[in-house]
C-alpha cells in the first residue's frame, strides 16, 4: 500500500471513528483488510471482530475474531451469535452486488444491537475515474477497483430502508466520499 492510499484510508477511517457512539463495548468491520480501522478503535471497545474475503493469516487483532470470507455468507458460528454496537462498512458496498445489499441489511439488522450503529462510506462514482489515473501514474495501489461498479451512493438508504433508517449523511474529501449512519428501525 502506497504512502497516497493510506493517508485516504486514515482520512476515512478518522471521519468514521468520530461517529463510534460514546458507550459502545462492540465492533464488527465489514471488509477489515488488514485490521487497520479494529486496531485503532477505542481500548474501551472491548469486542472487536471483522471479516474479508482477502484477509492474510498474517492478520492480527489482539482479541478479535477474524474472518477470511465474504459477509454474510461466511460468518463463524460465534459471530452470528453476537451483538455489536457498531459496525462498520468502510469503501466496502460498492463492491457488493444488489443481491449482497439485500442479503447484508439483512443480517446487519439481526447483528446490531437494540441502539447500535452501522456506519458506511461509500465513494462518489467519479471516484472510479480518478484512481484510474493515480493508479496509471503509480500513486496509489488502488484496492479491487475492478470490482466496483458504478454503484451509486443515493441508492444505499432505499437499499437499507426496509430494515434500517438513516440517521445521518454527509460527504467528505471534497464531496467524493460519503458517510452513511444507519440505526436500527
Amino acid at each position: 500500500m502506497k504512502f497516497l492510499d493510506k493517508l485516504i484510508r486514515r482520512w476515512r477511517v478518522d471521519i468514521a471513528l468520530r461517529n463510534v457512539p460514546m458507550q459502545t463495548k462492540s465492533a464488527f468491520d465489514i471488509g477489515c483488510d488488514d485490521g487497520y480501522l479494529l486496531n485503532r478503535l477505542d481500548k474501551s471497545i472491548t469486542k472487536r471482530d471483522g471479516i474479508d474475503p482477502r484477509l492474510s493469516a498474517h492478520t492480527r487483532v489482539p482479541g478479535a475474531a477474524l474472518t477470511c470470507g465474504f459477509f454474510p455468507n461466511d460468518l463463524s458460528a460465534q459471530q452470528l451469535n453476537s451483538s455489536y454496537d457498531v459496525m462498520f462498512a468502510l469503501a466496502v458496498f460498492e463492491h457488493f452486488s444488489e443481491e449482497d445489499l439485500q442479503a447484508s441489511t439483512e443480517a446487519i439488522n439481526r447483528l446490531l444491537s437494540e441502539n447500535g450503529r452501522l456506519i458506511v462510506t461509500v465513494p462518489h462514482p467519479l471516484v472510479d475515474k480518478i484512481l484510474d489515473v493515480l493508479m496509471y501514474f503509480r500513486l496509489i495501489d488502488g484496492q479491487a477497483t475492478e470490482e466496483h461498479h458504478g454503484f451509486e451512493p443515493a441508492s444505499l438508504a432505499a437499499i437499507f430502508a426496509k430494515n434500517m433508517r438513516v440517521i445521518e449523511k454527509k460527504t467528505f474529501q471534497f464531496g467524493l466520499n460519503n458517510l452513511f449512519i444507519f440505526g436500527k428501525k
